[in-house]
């Protein structure tokens, strides 16, 4: 791509040829929405849509209950269409991972954390998955061939699953 020019009216550095533009802040309603972003955005993913736009699914890294997940929708001209909670009332969302079959998986990094499950493409609540284990989750990754689920745990001396 070349190399990255001087930081732009964000403060991001990009190369000739490229923009940046800020999309949302923590506390702040998405412009265009009623949708208030929230706090200690982290690990996210995109989704393809029927209309050609995308879904972006970020977590939110915050404790005591407010962590979670909330999406931005573009269209196929990428503008924000719109904006929504997927996850509430979960702690420390850290990364997570996209599925194959078009769902996100919001890992809790905490003791006794839960792996969420949780539709992208439309408000709601996730559901939890205690099969996938409770302990201190960071990412989730599935082969999409065997379906199988890796996970890694977020510690000094955290494991993979």
């Amino acid at each position: 791509y070349g190399p990255l020019g001087a930081p732009d009216a964000t403060g991001v550095c990009v190369p000739a040829g490229f923009s940046a533009r800020l999309l949302a802040t923590t506390g702040q309603r998405v412009k265009g929405t009623d949708h208030v972003w929230h706090g200690a955005p982290d690990g996210g993913a995109v989704f393809g849509r029927a209309n050609g736009g995308w879904i972006y699914v970020s977590n939110s890294e915050l404790d005591g209950g407010r962590g979670g997940a909330g999406v931005l929708a573009f269209d196929a001209r990428g503008e924000v269409e719109d904006a929504w909670r997927i996850l509430a009332g979960t702690t420390w969302n850290c990364a997570g991972g996209a599925t194959p079959w078009g769902t996100w998986l919001s890992c809790e990094e905490i003791d006794e954390g839960l792996v969420w499950e949780c539709d992208p493409y439309r408000p709601g609540q996730g559901t939890a998955r205690p099969a996938l284990g409770r302990f201190k989750h960071e990412a989730a990754a599935v082969d999409p061939t065997t379906g199988d689920v890796y996970l890694t745990e977020d510690d000094y001396d955290g494991r993979f699953y």
